[in-house]
């Protein structure tokens, strides 16, 4: 006798909160264990950097709503390396790049559904 279970796929919001979870959890780990210097800036970066990677590659494989996804995952790694970057990069530039990779997404998704 065998029993079959019926899997589904893992929606968008059980993967993000396992990827925050994990994120901040190595968080805790690495600055628990003195590897770096706790920085509270440095936590954006720990939460939304894998969220946004994590967002991105959603949108890739989602089947409805991808330039939403893609778009949110553009801004929350955006975000999340400015405040990794910030000493070293104008936090400007980075928005800046953030708004071309933007635009670009936009135009190719519009240019994709008139065809």
């Amino acid at each position: 006798m065998s029993i079959r279970v019926k899997s589904e796929r893992l929606n968008y919001g059980a993967g993000a909160l396992v990827v925050f979870a994990a994120s901040l959890g190595v968080a805790a780990i690495v600055y628990g264990g003195g590897v770096l210097v706790f920085e509270p800036l440095n936590l954006i970066a720990w939460a939304l950097s894998p969220l946004g990677v994590y967002t991105i590659i959603y949108a890739f494989k989602a089947r409805k709503d991808n330039l939403y996804y893609l778009s949110w995952g553009l801004i929350m790694l955006a975000f999340g390396l400015s405040s990794i970057l910030y000493k070293v990069v104008n936090v400007i530039v980075l928005f800046g790049i953030l708004l071309i990779f933007l635009a670009i997404i936009g135009s190719l998704m519009y240019w994709r559904r008139s065809r």
